[in-house]
């Protein structure tokens, strides 16, 4: 298990709940400029502090604290070698994942690498959900497919 930094821990849940800064700010009674600050890493939590947030997400604290990450489909993901192909020919080629794990994954990484409209932030996000879902072994295994790819079309 990875363990991720407590803001980046704090942001993916509020992503994957689906919540803005402020509606997870008014459910965990803090300000948002202090949620703000500390998925930045800029400000530390409290035990209290880090208790509403933990109610406010439905998980436990321990999850938050201890930098367990949410992932983004149901399952545990499955890193053939079939199914990393078929991640590097949906980003090169833009074909369809045949699954939601592959089409997500796919996506994430376009958006990260390839999607001059995407904004910064976008891509940051992208990049931090890619790492927290994917080991460096498989990230490194899918950035050669699609050089790899490149190099022949």
């Amino acid at each position: 298990m990875d363990i991720s930094p407590f803001g980046q821990t704090l942001f993916l849940w509020r992503l994957k709940r689906d919540l803005s800064q402020a509606e997870l700010a008014r459910r965990a009674r803090i300000p948002r400029p202090n949620l703000s600050a500390i998925e930045r890493g800029k400000r530390e939590v409290t035990l209290g502090t880090l208790r509403a947030l933990a109610l406010a997400l439905d998980v436990r604290p321990g999850v938050l604290a201890d930098g367990v990450l949410p992932v983004p489909w149901k399952g545990k993901p499955h890193w053939s070698r079939a199914s990393l192909e078929r991640i590097a020919d949906a980003v090169v080629f833009g074909k369809k994942a045949p699954s939601q794990f592959e089409h997500k994954v796919a996506d994430l990484l376009h958006c990260a690498t390839r999607d001059t409209s995407s904004t910064k932030r976008k891509a940051a996000v992208s990049w931090l959900l890619l790492k927290s879902v994917c080991p460096p072994e498989v990230l490194r295994s899918l950035f050669q497919r699609i050089r790899d790819r490149e190099i022949i079309s």
